[in-house]
């Protein structure tokens, strides 16, 4: 008795100490709102069909009701406003995919005329990828045509924004992911306003005029021009390897990169440099502040009787546009410019300019805008990385930040270098889990490329990026440009020193969805609260995860929806099985999941000639019996000797699973469920597992299978 007494005194005190740390704190409120609000979105996004505004909008108003009613008991409205949070991100992603492309095409248009108008280039190598907001394509309704498509066209094609052009092409539906676990591009383009993608035929195409009126082109005229003249500039200027990395930092063009050093810049965790995001954008508009308030302050007349802070945050906020503009406005980067806003708007109303209330103000923002974007690694990347950097410098490294003024100049070196390693440490900790999540790879050695690369990019290579598009109008870029090439060599030794070691590069497999997700939430949890009994109510989610991850298991056989590829993984011999009608990039995403190394392929990769192909794979206790084919001659015998058959392009009889003991995937199940996904069973008295993507991503406009779009 005295023991129950005893446990019921203790569950009381720990309420009573988390209800005073809720209520005495009521300023962490907002963020944690703004994690619910993110949650929210994501949530909603991995339904499996999704609920009607009316739905959600009335269960926003109840819990903003029950905020209203419990507004006197601090932890009980704080539920309600965590709750009512979570129901507003879901609200607004509903909208968003209310407001969605409709009528998007659900079959191929194997050979079509489209005629449109160019409202995007973007260069890609030996091709140049086209987005354009087409007016007519034959075979389809013109009043249904209120989406855009993405073509390719051969990379000399000579095109402008404005072009109004007519094509022969091919276009494809929005394609889903192959397999339960792939990446979902279609989810990007539908919300993206695209709702087709293909390519011209050769150059069956013709230039029929073009719009130049202040609505559809003039300015992205004027922006593309700008970007096209920058481009030639670099050209001419810089030779090699360099330039490819200089049209990516200036103006986002990345289909210059050779892809060797795409590759080096990925294994050694510099590949963040290629994606014009928040280092890019915070480093030039830093930089622009920093050079007119130091110019201003250096004229007395004017430092001592005007706001030249203020003149200085204006001018980097103008600066920001023009490079948005110029780096080609991608999701990424339209995220970095709306969080440097925020701080620039801060600090012209005099607020703090850095806090995690600005960084959560930043995050609503964008995912009011994009609220698919939670989804992405690129968000849950750039936030988890500022988050945490700005709580701890606006906690323990706070100290270290007030002692500057008073330490000498190689005492500031100094303490740089040691907080560049502690900030390289910080971001490679938070961001290890997403980056293994998405990627399949981790590297280590990232924390030391970096500590040559950022000082590099940030005394070297943005202050001259900064000089070369202020000279670039007048023709005088030459000198800048070649300044600058020798920083970005430094940054292509030191990626491909970093690649080549091996060992330096972790391949993750196997982590469930589930387990990232909740380390993140767990993560923002901390960072907003840091207090040690806060850190009570997350303890279930944390053994949650734990749990699930450990019951965890990735499945062994991957079947693509598109009826073209297959792959089997051997865990006993670490020997990946794949067809031999399996694309290149397709085969790349499976190396990933399965932790094979491009370097492994010739001895971990083998393809599979026979058709069919007759595999024994061991899973645990047992052997699994495997037939592959596109079409199986003979599928009785098939079916009776093999414990899985997979026939991708015709259908099986009906009762061919009858005469076994087995899995049998077919045609029509890839047809009306999509690419399956498939784990072995454990033991003798275990069933495999099938997974396929219609179960796994729902019914959404954009997943498009068997002809038929998700509702």
């Amino acid at each position: 008795m005295t023991s129950k007494i005893k446990s019921k005194q203790s569950i009381t005190s720990v309420f009573s100490q988390i209800d005073f740390v809720v209520t005495s704190q009521r300023n962490k409120w907002f963020l944690s709102s703004v994690i619910f609000f993110g949650l929210g979105c994501g949530v909603y996004f991995l339904l499996p069909a999704r609920i009607g505004l009316s739905q959600i909008g009335l269960v926003v108003i109840l819990l903003c009701c029950g905020f209203w009613m419990s507004r006197r008991v601090a932890i009980i409205a704080f539920g309600f406003q965590l709750a009512a949070s979570m129901a507003f991100g879901g609200l607004i992603a509903a909208l968003h995919t209310e407001l969605g492309p409709t009528h998007i095409p659900t079959k191929t248009l194997y050979s079509t005329e489209v005629t449109g108008t160019v409202i995007g280039l973007e260069p890609r190598g030996s091709r140049i990828r086209v987005t354009l907001q087409p007016s007519k394509i034959e075979g389809l309704p013109d009043d249904q045509i209120d989406w855009k498509i993405r073509l390719s066209f051969l990379g000399d094609s000579t095109l402008a924004i404005g072009d109004q052009l007519w094509a022969r092409a091919r276009l494809f539906p929005l394609r889903p992911p192959s397999v339960p676990g792939d990446p979902d591009f279609a989810r990007n383009l539908y919300f993206s306003g695209i709702g087709a993608s293909g390519f011209v035929f050769g150059r069956q195409f013709e230039v029929i005029g073009n719009d130049t009126s202040i609505d559809n082109s003039y300015l992205s005229n004027v922006v593309e021009g700008a970007r096209q003249n920058v481009s030639e500039v670099i050209g001419s200027n810089i030779a090699g390897p360099e330039a490819g990395i200089a049209k990516a930092l200036i103006i986002g063009e990345r289909g210059a990169v050779l892809p060797v050093i795409a590759d080096n810049l990925r294994k050694s965790g510099l590949a963040h440099l290629l994606a014009i995001s928040g280092l890019h954008m915070g480093l030039l508009c830093g930089t622009v502040f920093f050079l007119i308030r130091f110019g201003l302050a250096a004229v007395p007349p004017i430092a001592l009787r005007y706001p030249i802070k203020k003149w200085a945050a204006m001018a980097a906020m103008l600066s920001g546009l023009v490079y948005l503009g110029l780096s080609g406005a991608t999701i990424p980067t339209q995220r970095a410019f709306v969080m440097l806003l925020v701080v620039w708007v801060a600090l012209l109303l005099d607020r703090r300019a850095i806090s995690l209330r600005l960084v959560g103000v930043a995050a609503i923002v964008v995912l009011v805008l994009r609220p698919d974007a939670v989804l992405g690694a690129s968000f849950q990347l750039s936030f988890a990385a500022v988050g945490a950097l700005v709580a701890f410098y606006n906690g323990p490294g706070r100290t270290w930040l007030d002692r500057q003024g008073m330490l000498s100049w190689y005492e500031r070196g100094a303490l740089y270098l040691v907080g560049l390693l502690i900030t390289s440490l910080i971001v490679t900790a938070v961001t290890a889990p997403i980056i293994g999540y998405h990627f399949g790879r981790i590297s280590m050695l990232g924390i030391l490329a970096n500590l040559v690369a950022i000082p590099v990019m940030a005394f070297w290579v943005m202050p001259w990026i900064v000089v070369t598009l202020a000279l670039t109008p007048i023709g005088l870029a030459s000198l800048p440009l070649a300044a600058m090439k020798p920083g970005l060599t430094i940054l292509l030794e030191t990626a491909d020193l970093v690649a080549a070691q091996d060992w330096g590069l972790w391949y993750v497999t196997g982590l469930n969805m589930f387990t990232v997700a909740s380390a993140l939430l767990v993560l923002a949890w901390v960072v907003v609260w840091r207090d040690k009994r806060l850190v009570i109510p997350v303890i279930p989610i944390i053994i949650a995860a734990i749990g699930v991850q450990i019951m965890h298991r990735a499945p062994e056989i991957l079947i693509s929806g598109d009826r073209e590829g297959w792959a089997v993984y051997d865990s006993e011999t670490e020997i990946l099985h794949v067809s031999g009608g399996l694309s290149r990039f397709q085969q790349q995403i499976w190396m990933g999941r399965f932790g094979v190394r491009p370097e492994q392929q010739e001895d971990r990769v083998q393809v599979c000639q026979g058709d069919p192909c007759h595999l024994n794979i061991t899973s645990g206790d047992t052997t699994a019996r495997i037939v592959l084919a596109s079409q199986i001659g003979n599928p009785f015998y098939a079916c009776r000797n093999a414990d899985i058959v997979v026939n991708q392009q015709t259908d099986l009889p009906a009762n061919c699973q009858k005469a076994g003991r087995g899995v049998v995937i077919d045609d029509d199940v890839l047809w009306w469920q999509g690419g399956v996904a498939v784990t072995l069973a454990a033991d003798e008295t275990d069933k495999p597992q099938i997974k396929t993507v219609r179960d796994k991503t729902g019914n959404w406009p954009w997943i498009i299978i068997g002809g038929k779009a998700g509702r």
